[in-house]
């Protein structure tokens, strides 16, 4: 391999594991840790940040990289640990070194929780902006997934996606419904739909949301919305 290729795939790994190129070297545990992260032992590599952070638990690679071992479990329905343990350790990691503040948001180890509302917090995001990151989710009350599911763009449009069945033929399909919305207040959202589905026996267009951190309350549903779908539930 010439030098130049070396250097270019070095660059990459680097990035990729989020280790900044003017880093220090790494610890023996965490040198030991990113060995067995690069082939998936992830049993491995929990082990050895753990380890790391026994010696120094403001450890900002520990921290950071330790989450992505559990976020990445957490999407396979591995739930060694919590999602407010894995917030913690990004917050360790942000504490102590800003730069994993803007890798979190996109880092596809943590793409699991990309669009929650801790998250966004801990990378220092203004409230307007986390509102729109976020991705709001129904009840799961099945195999088909959240029964519904609403984005927030920062240009003032949404849609809401459903889940339904198609009376004809039982066929599962997934309409979606757009609108505009505007800010009442720091926590309050009006919204207007352009249509409503058929089957909401209520038909009023305008509706106020209302947003407390990981959860929206929108008028006329008989559910909350939350920003992590139910994803092992069925």
């Amino acid at each position: 391999m010439t030098p130049i290729r070396t250097y270019l795939l070095t660059v990459f790994l680097l990035i990729g594991f989020g280790i900044p190129l003017n880093s220090e070297p790494l610890s023996e545990t965490n040198q030991k840790a990113i060995d067995a992260f690069y082939p998936k032992n992830w049993s491995q590599a929990e082990m050895w940040f753990k380890e790391s952070l026994k010696k120094n638990p403001n450890d900002p690679y520990a921290n950071y990289n330790l989450a992505c071992v559990y976020t990445i479990l957490l999407s396979q329905c591995e739930n060694l640990t919590e999602e407010q343990d894995v917030f913690q350790l990004l917050q360790n990691a942000a504490t102590y070194k800003k730069t994993y503040k803007r890798l979190m948001l996109k880092d596809k180890d943590l793409s699991l929780l990309r669009n929650t509302y801790r998250l966004n917090e801990i990378a220092g995001l203004s409230p307007k902006e986390i509102f729109t990151n976020m991705i709001w989710f129904g009840p799961s009350p099945g195999a088909y997934g959240s029964i519904s599911e609403i984005r927030f763009d920062a240009n003032g449009s949404f849609e809401l996606s459903l889940v339904a069945f198609r009376e004809s033929d039982g066929t599962l399909e997934k309409p979606k419904y757009s609108g505009k919305y505007q800010w009442i207040s720091e926590k309050v959202i009006q919204l207007e739909f352009q249509k409503l589905p058929s089957s909401f026996p209520n038909q009023t267009k305008k509706r106020q949301a209302r947003w407390n951190k990981d959860r929206l309350e929108i008028d006329g549903f008989e559910y909350q919305f939350q920003d992590t779908p139910d994803r092992c539930s069925a």
